[in-house]
């Protein structure tokens, strides 16, 4: 019996995600959490940083950041399951990390002083345009394996240089001068 109900659930699972990934084109991959450490050391996190992480899934990634101090952690993910579980865990652990459920394309993200993404290129390569229109002067942009394109590249960090399977972590920096709120 027991069996059988891993089967059923797990079957759903997978499922879920499949449905998910029609209506998105993206696949559910979370952050490895070897890589958080690495991302958050090269940053300067002051109490006043504002950090969003567009397409978050569960957001671990947010909740591990909560021990460097931001101001605001919020997440944006599209997967009704996966945000749900995110805003769970947020109150059960009783964070101060948010998770919104809703297409980041239509998410405000002028307040963020920090971008992360892990997404397919392809849908990276479509968020650019809001990046360059929303995203605050000065602004960094983290994107784990895929570039984003128009933005000054400051530092690339090759996990595991010299193997076919390293990962890159690509660090951006927002020089365009929008005016819009929240810019500078």
């Amino acid at each position: 019996m027991i069996i059988a109900v891993c089967v059923v659930l797990g079957l759903s699972y997978v499922l879920y995600h499949v449905i998910v990934y029609y209506f998105t084109r993206v696949p559910y991959v979370a952050t490895p959490k070897k890589r958080f450490n690495t991302i958050f050391k090269e940053l300067s996190i002051t109490p006043e940083t504002v950090m969003y992480d567009l397409g978050c899934g569960n957001g671990s990634f947010l909740f591990a950041a909560e021990r460097y101090g931001f101001k605001k952690l919020v997440g944006v993910e599209l997967s009704p399951l996966l945000a749900w579980c995110g805003v769970v865990k947020s109150k059960l652990v009783k964070s101060k990390v948010i998770i919104r459920r809703e297409n980041f394309f239509h998410t405000n993200i002028h307040e963020a002083d920090i971008i992360y993404l892990f997404l397919v290129q392809n849908v990276v390569d479509k968020i650019i345009s809001k990046l360059k229109n929303e995203a605050k002067k000065g602004a960094i942009i983290i994107c784990l394996a895929d570039t984003v394109k128009g933005f000054a590249l400051e530092k690339v960090i090759d996990t595991n240089p010299g193997n076919k399977h390293s990962t890159k972590i690509y660090f951006y920096k927002n020089f365009l001068n929008k005016k819009h709120p929240g810019g500078s």
